[in-house]
C-alpha cells in the first residue's frame, strides 16, 4: 500500500482512500479511521457525561462490575465491559491484561518480567499494571518480543 500525506490548507481533515477494489486491507483501514473517530462516552463522580477519545485512556478495570476508566484527567466510569472496550478499540491499542483489565498498549513505557509468566507494565504515569500470564503471550507477540 502507498501512502501520501499532503499539507494542503482546508477546513477540516480529508482522507481518500483510492483502491481496484475493497479488499480485506482497505476493510481494515476504514474500520481503523471509524473506529479512532469514536468517543468512548463516560461519566464522572458528578454524573456528568464526558466523550473520551481512546488516545486519552490510559486502563480500564472492572470492580463489582463496574468498568471504570482512567485517564490523565481523572477517573470515569461506563457503562461499557471490557470485552466490549477490547473488540471496540482493540485495533487502537487496548489491550486485555486480566481478567479485570485493560491497558492502552500506547501508555506502556517499561516492562518488566514477574515471574509465574506475569509481566509488570509500568504506564505513562508511573502505575503498575500486571499482565496476567493468560495475557502475557499475546503481549509478547502485539509487541514483536
Amino acid at each position: 500500500m502507498k501512502i501520501i500525506v499532503e499539507h494542503v490548507p482546508l477546513e477540516e481533515n480529508e482522507v481518500v482512500l483510492r483502491c481496484p477494489e475493497l479488499d480485506d486491507e482497505m476493510l481494515r483501514v476504514l474500520s481503523l479511521l471509524r473506529s479512532g473517530m469514536q468517543k468512548l462516552l463516560a461519566w464522572d463522580e458528578n454524573r456528568e457525561t464526558v466523550l473520551l477519545a481512546i488516545s486519552e485512556v490510559i486502563y480500564c478495570e472492572t470492580v463489582e462490575e463496574k468498568t471504570f476508566v482512567y485517564a490523565r484527567e481523572g477517573m470515569f466510569q461506563t457503562a461499557l465491559s471490557l470485552a466490549e472496550l477490547e473488540d471496540y478499540w482493540g485495533d487502537l491499542g487496548l489491550f486485555r491484561a486480566g481478567k479485570s483489565s485493560v491497558v492502552n498498549l500506547q501508555e506502556i513505557r517499561k516492562l518488566k518480567n514477574c515471574g509465574a509468566g506475569r509481566i509488570e507494565a509500568r504506564l505513562s504515569t508511573g502505575e503498575r499494571l500486571i499482565i496476567s500470564r493468560h495475557y502475557a503471550p499475546m503481549l509478547r507477540e502485539k509487541l514483536g518480543m
